[in-house]
């Protein structure tokens, strides 16, 4: 257990000094206000379109600055190490995903209401829009570690990572469009709610091994 805390600090750490907060966050905020600005240009600035345009920079935002999460440590030797410590590797992907989903996503999610407002959302539905990103942004966070695994030594990681990716995010994309589409229409399906919460789940508990399943193989 001490081990396992000192390596979550180490990894928020790590992720602080590389500046993933303040890169995450500037790239949500620019490219939200950007497109928005150019939505509102032309007479399609709606909530349905603001809804997608949030969800689609999340995920963009999560696959950019997940490329350095074993990029890193496998140039500079510390993934070997990882591998021959008493921590599992499992124990190791859970720690980075969560370390991603704490210095991504979450500064994201709190900055959604914000973000929302000024594009038109009423202050009510952006709450509880950042409430269906904080049950379904957990997946994300856990399934970019097999893109990152999978894409390990590779040039042009991102572009690959997109490719791999992009297509696993769309269960919770597109749930989590509908139901923030729903929310702005005032209708709240409980069931929904609970059905991202179960792949946030899913996603935590076998994404690990998956991920550490990928980097084994790379080493053999």
């Amino acid at each position: 257990m001490k081990l396992n805390l000192h390596l979550l600090k180490y990894e928020m750490l790590f992720s602080i000094a590389n500046k993933s907060i303040l890169l995450s966050t500037s790239f949500f905020i620019i490219v939200i206000l950007t497109v928005g600005i150019g939505l509102g240009q032309i007479g399609e600035n709606s909530e349905k379109t603001v809804i997608a345009i949030i969800w689609i920079t999340i995920a963009l935002s999560s696959i950019f600055s997940m490329k350095a999460m074993f990029q890193d440590d496998y140039e500079d030797g510390t993934l070997d190490l990882y591998m021959l410590s008493t921590a599992s590797l499992e124990t190791v992907v859970f720690l980075k995903a969560l370390t991603h989903w704490i210095t991504t996503n979450l500064p994201i999610i709190f900055l959604t209401p914000v973000i929302s407002i000024t594009l038109g959302l009423s202050i009510n539905h952006s709450f509880l829009i950042s409430l269906v990103m904080f049950l379904s942004t957990p997946a994300i966070s856990f399934i970019s570690t097999m893109g990152a695994a999978l894409t390990l030594g590779e040039k042009g990681g991102n572009l690959l990572m997109s490719i791999f990716i992009l297509p696993a995010f769309l269960p919770i994309m597109i749930f989590g469009i509908k139901i923030s589409i729903l929310i702005t229409t005032s209708i709240y399906e409980i069931m929904a709610y609970l059905i991202l919460l179960a792949l946030s789940l899913i996603c935590i508990a076998i994404t690990p091994f998956i991920t550490s399943i990928i980097i084994k193989i790379h080493y053999t």
